[in-house]
């Protein structure tokens, strides 16, 4: 799931989505950023009550709303310090099991060039550390990236921005054997199968979730994915909007050793 917002958030919403994966808790929740609206602290503590209430693990990274734009000192001289207290004490976390390995990583950035700073960028640092905590993993599991800013614009809106570097760190995913990635920021969901110029290797799909309680939408109704991963490093992706009454399946994905193929389903702003 992605840009739960607290403070601007559907009450119903939340406590249908607590519901929903209570009742049939994964093995791993992971959550692509913006957790909160501004990063005041009754936000943050709204958001760790909410993630302690799943029955399962989480990991998380945070997004450029998770950085205080009112308090400019505590922005720039410990921008996450709420996040370590309310959320977790790791910004870029790892999670593995016997199956798949997922790696955090934080695009938000506490300033950039021009007004806007809520466009993320990868560091060149920051790049050179992944590829060393990459090599680190076990070769046998399925390597999973999560990021808060979108690495790929969809096919019907390409003029979207996209984070800093996306092209360096997709070649760093690319050679150190990822095979997914996850991220947000847009809430706008959508697909993506980036080819790889490596022949007899599969397209590394590139996930971007909605947001999944959010009342801030963009032209789609709330969303949140579902994925099982298995040995063989098959992807099954299954896509989950609220209809304002329930949760129930609007698409579905599969991509296994070969090219990507679609079942059945309203595909409509996964691109």
């Amino acid at each position: 799931m992605s840009d739960i917002h607290f403070d601007r958030v559907d009450p119903v919403v939340v406590d249908a989505l607590r519901a929903e994966i209570n009742a049939d808790p994964p093995d791993l929740i992971i959550v692509s950023g913006d957790l909160t609206q501004h990063a005041y602290r009754h936000e943050y503590r709204a958001a760790g009550a909410f993630l302690r209430s799943l029955n399962a693990p989480v990991l998380a990274v945070p997004g450029n709303h998770d950085i205080t734009y009112i308090h400019l000192a505590q922005r720039f001289l410990d921008p996450y310090a709420r996040w370590r207290r309310f959320i977790s004490r790791e910004i870029e976390p790892t999670w593995t099991d016997d199956t798949v390995a997922v790696v955090g990583l934080n695009t938000a950035r506490r300033m950039a060039w021009g007004f806007d700073w809520s466009k993320g960028r990868f560091g060149l640092r920051q790049l050179h550390r992944l590829n060393k905590r990459l090599e680190a993993l076990p070769k046998e599991l399925f390597r999973i990236v999560v990021a808060h800013h979108p690495l790929h614009a969809p096919e019907h809106a390409p003029d979207l921005d996209i984070v800093g570097r996306a092209d360096e760190a997709l070649a760093c995913f690319q050679r150190n054997g990822v095979g997914l990635v996850l991220a947000g920021h847009l809430h706008r969901g959508y697909v993506h199968a980036h080819e790889i110029a490596q022949e007899g290797l599969p397209p590394l799909l590139v996930i971007q979730a909605s947001t999944a309680t959010s009342t801030r939408l963009r032209g789609e109704p709330n969303a949140y994915h579902r994925l099982e991963i298995d040995k063989s490093g098959t992807v099954a992706l299954e896509v989950r909007a609220w209809d304002g009454r329930e949760w129930r399946q609007v698409a579905t994905r599969e991509q296994g050793a070969r090219r990507p193929k679609d079942e059945p389903g309203d595909l409509a702003g996964l691109g």
